[in-house]
């Protein structure tokens, strides 16, 4: 038989039942986040010893490594191997391929320091919230959890040293950053667009599972409208790369603003920034500033011709 016309390789996923590509997925994820788990764990070993340091600050390095490997097990590796699994491509999926362009870069990273006062007053106001009474354990559990990581980012973040600042903001802004969009607006996000043909859909309830993946109640909804922001960002520039710059921008700054305080001798922990003077006019301007910004990134939106519902 002549091999004139060889036969092309077709993506594994191609014909395959969306369910079965959920569990395929999910499979990567706890797989890769096993293996994670153990080479963090290994590495962090070599360098501090067998078991969690006692000294808080070899402690915060042993933590350190922990979550870096975390972060690429958990969120990087599941999502570049699903996109090579649809397109036999690591950056095509995801739209990691793909450029945002200069004005809608420059847009977001102003609208990062306009959506920080914002979010911190929204958090104050959903701190309070619980599950209704039926859900009272699952309750109690998330607060647990919600203490347990206040605790470890604590622990990392109270070191006055510069270099350990450039540290956390690899570790604790770059990394989530880039591994938690390729996962949610990368990979879930576009599963969603394709099952539900509608990319509102596809971005709100993205933006659900991502707040609701953190499990953390205090800071449900603006974790959630956060997430709706950088899906829209992704669906507006075709690109990964414009919500990777915008989470990395509000991590980033989140940590800067700590530190500085902190070296100024505030208390952040118990800090309320509904106490601050003038808090409500702040909010004000802020939310003004943020529905011209939105408005803008919409008018300079590069969505590709026929996805637009």
């Amino acid at each position: 038989m002549s091999d004139s016309f060889p036969m092309v390789k077709l993506p594994f996923f191609e014909g395959q039942n969306r369910f079965v590509q959920i569990l395929i997925f999910l499979a990567l994820i706890v797989g890769c986040m096993i293996v994670a788990s153990v080479l963090g764990v290994i590495v962090a070993s070599i360098f501090y010893g067998f078991g969690i340091p006692t000294d808080n600050l070899d402690q915060a390095a042993y933590y350190r490594i922990i979550q870096s490997f975390g972060s690429v097990g958990t969120f990087m590796l599941p999502a570049l191997l699903f996109s090579y699994l649809s397109e036999r491509n690591l950056f095509s999926y995801n739209k990691l391929d793909k450029a945002p362009g200069y004005r809608l870069s420059n847009i977001v990273i102003v609208m990062s320091l306009v959506l920080l006062p914002i979010v911190w007053i929204l958090a104050d106001w959903n701190e309070g919230w619980k599950l209704p009474e039926a859900f009272a354990g699952l309750d109690e559990w998330m607060r647990r959890m919600d203490e347990q990581n206040s605790e470890l980012v604590k622990l990392m973040s109270r070191d006055s040293r510069i270099g350990i600042l450039l540290i956390n903001i690899f570790v604790m802004a770059m990394l989530p950053a880039v591994g938690e969009e390729l996962m949610f607006r990368g990979t879930v996000q576009p599963f969603l667009q394709k099952w539900t043909k509608s990319p509102h859909w596809a971005i709100w309830i993205t933006a659900f599972i991502f707040s609701a993946i953190h499990f953390q109640i205090s800071g449900f909804i603006p974790r959630m409208l956060i997430g709706a922001y950088l899906g829209y960002l992704c669906y507006w520039s075709g690109s990964l790369w414009l919500p990777i710059l915008a989470h990395f921008m509000h991590n980033s700054m989140s940590i800067l603003t700590d530190f500085i305080m902190l070296r100024r001798g505030f208390d952040v922990e118990n800090m309320n920034y509904t106490d601050i003077h003038g808090w409500k006019y702040i909010l004000g301007v802020a939310i003004i500033l943020a529905i011209g910004g939105i408005y803008l990134l919409w008018r300079n939106r590069r969505i590709p011709e026929n996805t637009e519902a």
